[in-house]
């Protein structure tokens, strides 16, 4: 990954030149943004048109640039790709960060947004909570096995992971149907939480542990998800799903996923 910048109307333009915002890059691109913000650059269009791939150090990165502007200028990011976009918008960062399709929308972003900094902030709105199941139930239901050993080592396996509380999913985000892999019956469920490990859900439908579903649809706007998982522990509708063999792009999305949530979160 290379770093090209320009200084466009006054505004400091930084490209990324590379299709990967990874761990490898983060730390130089904070040094590098670091200095360039304290030299004065405070108005700054950020140019991923040519990254396919951000992982959470990436998002990171880009989030302490945010931290180190402190309100004194605006940062926009252009050329977001769909995969870098559903990560935003499923870690709720989409709302910190000012976005446009390319530079020229980018420009007239920043120049709207300038305008508007004067003008006091609206009061922030409340966190919209899951549906389909309130509160009291989800925090009623104790997960437990009827095999101690087989619940233990299910929950070490999981413990390898960083999971998504249902505090921080909506249902828009995660659509996951689950099909019964014997019956071909389709079953509600709701996501508590989600690894690359797995899935804890709520359903309605009765499952027995060792039972192997079928999870398909989507995560967040654009990532189709199809895997196979079996059940591993289950008590009065809640289950704990593992998943089986899962595609590696699945795995690496949620690896992405679940390091940019707490991320956002912390």
């Amino acid at each position: 990954m290379k770093i090209k910048t320009e200084i466009i109307n006054k505004i400091f333009v930084v490209t990324c030149q590379g299709n990967r915002f990874d761990a490898s890059f983060a730390q130089e691109f904070v040094k590098f943004m670091r200095y360039h913000i304290q030299k004065g650059h405070l108005d700054i269009i950020l140019d991923l048109s040519s990254v396919e791939f951000v992982d959470s150090s990436g998002l990171g990165a880009i989030v302490r640039c945010l931290k180190e502007i402190n309100g004194r200028g605006k940062l926009v990011l252009c050329g977001v790709n769909e995969m870098v976009l559903s990560l935003l918008q499923i870690t709720r960062l989409e709302k910190v960060f000012i976005r446009a399709a390319d530079r020229k929308e980018a420009f007239k972003r920043l120049a709207l947004e300038k305008k508007k900094q004067a003008a006091p902030p609206p009061p922030p709105l409340a966190p919209p909570k899951p549906k389909g199941f309130d509160d009291a139930l989800l925090s009623s239901l104790s997960m437990e096995g009827d095999d101690e050993a087989a619940a233990e080592k299910t929950f070490t396996d999981r413990r390898r992971y960083r999971r998504i509380d249902h505090k921080y999913i909506l249902n828009e985000d995660i659509i996951l149907k689950c099909i019964n892999k014997k019956t071909g019956k389709r079953l509600m469920t709701v996501v508590i939480d989600i690894s690359p490990g797995g899935v804890l859900i709520v359903s309605p439908s009765k499952l027995s542990i060792g039972e192997k579903v079928i999870l398909e649809g989507r995560i967040g706007a654009n990532f189709k998800f199809r895997e196979q998982a079996v059940v591993r522990n289950c008590r009065e509708g809640k289950y704990g799903l593992e998943f089986i063999d899962p595609l590696e792009k699945t795995k690496s999305f949620l690896l992405q996923l679940t390091g940019s949530v707490m991320m956002g979160i912390q």
